[in-house]
């Protein structure tokens, strides 16, 4: 499970799977109350999906965009070389 080098959230875990499937994302964990995966190359309003947990707050899906989008670039060079993909025909 590599850890997200680009940013970090204080509170909020980040991280790559290494074995994973398209399109690029990275998951986040506020432990025990929420996990999502975060598909950085869409639209901020299709970028977030509810993995388990309640409904995060929206100021952690806010910081969860802004800093995904800023760093895009980073996120997605990262995902190149920490993930393996499973499945390449596996489109989400």
């Amino acid at each position: 499970m590599p850890r997200l080098d680009a940013f970090r959230i204080a509170g909020i875990e980040l991280w790559f799977n290494s074995a994973d499937h398209k399109p690029p994302h990275f998951h986040a964990e506020k432990t025990g109350v929420w996990e999502v995966r975060v598909y950085f190359l869409r639209d901020g309003t299709e970028m977030v999906e509810l993995v388990w947990g309640g409904q995060p707050r929206a100021g952690d899906l806010k910081k969860l965009r802004a800093l995904a989008e800023e760093h895009r670039p980073e996120l997605l060079l990262e995902w190149e070389q920490k993930v393996v993909v499973s499945d390449p025909g596996a489109e989400r």
